[in-house]
């Protein structure tokens, strides 16, 4: 299945953050709780698919160098703005490169590939350039959509993923392959998001509520949503792999 999604669109209403996010901020606590395990500081890290750049931002104020990309020019823009407001510029750079068709010179000591693989056409390639471009035993840091979701099973993201780009889901077998064939070492992988987060962040009448949880009641959700996976399966896969 191809897709013909402008991702600028994604952005269209994008603003620029007054704050760094916290470990325990609901979007990304899954990712960070997994990442700062691997995080050394003075660190040369690609973050493929930045977005807004809030995952860059920490990083850079964490004293590791990154260099965030992006296929979407408006999330380009904003990032490079918000790096100056956020007195980051000179740990951070940002480029629009439509990734794995463009390279990036340099290389890195860890490669953030999160919610990106499912959007590339041709993953493979975008594979085998994420191990070139890390420095012997490096690191990358990946996540993708997994086919064990209970609302995709239950045929309820089916829209979502057309609307998003989707081409594909993964099952940790499925990636964990791919990674090994192209000289990776698996790491860690880790089942992650329960039905209750993933519905929160599909829904659109649900996602409007995501800004509330905060505190608290982000510790609460994510407690309740983590009982969730046993039962019902994983909406999300995390592995960090290691170049050979």
């Amino acid at each position: 299945m191809k897709t013909t999604i402008n991702y600028d669109s994604f952005h269209k209403n994008i603003r620029l953050q007054h704050h760094i996010i916290t470990k325990k901020d609901f979007t990304y606590r899954n990712i960070l709780k997994i990442l700062k395990k691997h995080l050394s500081g003075n660190l040369e890290i690609l973050d493929i698919g930045c977005g807004v750049g809030s995952v860059s931002f920490l990083l850079a104020y964490l004293n590791n160098k990154v260099t965030g990309i992006d296929i979407s020019s408006k999330a380009i823009e904003s990032c490079k703005a918000n790096s100056l407001l956020l007195g980051l510029s000179q740990n951070i750079n940002f480029l629009k490169i439509d990734f794995p068709k463009e390279s990036v010179n340099g290389r890195f000591d860890l490669i953030i590939c999160s919610e990106v693989l499912e959007h590339i056409e041709d993953e493979g390639t975008a594979i085998r350039k994420i191990h070139s471009m890390l420095k012997n035993k490096g690191l990358v840091f990946i996540s993708v959509p997994s086919l064990n979701a209970p609302l995709y099973r239950w045929k309820l993201s089916q829209k979502f993923d057309e609307e998003v780009g989707h081409l594909r889901r993964y099952t940790s077998e499925d990636i964990t392959r791919k990674l090994k064939t192209s000289g990776f070492d698996i790491l860690e992988i880790d089942l992650e998001e329960g039905v209750l987060r993933n519905f929160l962040f599909l829904n659109p009448i649900a996602k409007k509520l995501i800004r509330f949880i905060k505190g608290p009641i982000s510790d609460l959700v994510t407690f309740v949503d983590i009982l969730t996976i046993p039962l019902l399966g994983e909406s999300n896969i995390i592995i960090i792999a290691q170049k050979k």
